[in-house]
């Protein structure tokens, strides 16, 4: 989903904050005290979410929105893993500001990677996941990057996971890219068993973990979760 899409989300901040308060009532009329952390999707950068971080920022909030490794000039590069400590250097940034409660919020597989965090034993007030994508357990990234992901294994299992090739990334609206990054980072991202695999991460989710999922109806990511 495009960044201009993701805008139309969102009409409107009343709008925007009535979500935020259905998802935590406890303590959404707080915005002082609650830091937000915003995750652009795959190839972007924090400019993607611009219009959510600046709405919930004129309305009070904390925000950091950090790069984060799938996106600039060279997507992948670091391991999905190694990228998801980016969460915690944004959220440590906010509590220096004040903020006694986070909230992760992602945008395509910023959303995935926000569920990864969470499930991973981030510390996280709530989840707020914007159309979040990015499959490798489905038969559209496994068909679409078969070569990649063989040659990847195959580097992987000779002892060369650390070097780097050239690999095929797909995106929505059946966009793709061939990205320059090692065997062992794009398994990372690509393997169906990886952390990045939303149907594996999503049930190890906290009992009781407040999420909100925003996304059209016919969104391929919400109907592969309709059974979870």
């Amino acid at each position: 989903m495009s960044a201009r899409r993701l805008s139309r989300l969102f009409p409107s901040l009343l709008s925007l904050l009535a979500l935020l308060a259905w998802a935590v009532p406890a303590w959404a009329l707080d915005p002082a005290t609650t830091g937000l952390v915003v995750l652009h999707g795959k190839w972007g950068k924090p400019e993607g979410v611009a219009p959510l971080s600046a709405a919930l920022e004129d309305a009070g909030f904390l925000v950091e929105a950090p790069q984060m490794g799938w996106g600039g000039p060279r997507p992948f590069l670091a391991p999905y893993e190694t990228a998801l400590t980016a969460i915690d250097a944004a959220a440590d940034r906010l509590r220096s500001r004040g903020a006694t409660r986070i909230v992760v919020a992602g945008h395509s597989l910023g959303g995935n990677a926000a569920l990864a965090y969470a499930a991973g034993g981030g510390s996280v007030a709530a989840l707020v996941l914007v159309a979040p994508a990015h499959l490798p357990e489905s038969a559209f990234v496994k068909d679409g990057c078969a070569d990649s992901l063989d040659k990847a294994r195959a580097m992987a299992a000779a002892g060369h996971g650390d070097e780097a090739g050239w690999f095929k990334s797909l995106n929505s609206g059946n966009r793709d890219r061939m990205v320059e990054t090692s065997a062992r980072a794009y398994l990372s991202y690509y393997d169906s068993s990886s952390a990045a695999a939303m149907t594996l991460t999503a049930p190890r989710l906290p009992a009781g973990q407040p999420v909100l999922w925003v996304a059209p109806g016919r969104d391929p990511t919400t109907r592969s979760f309709a059974d979870l």
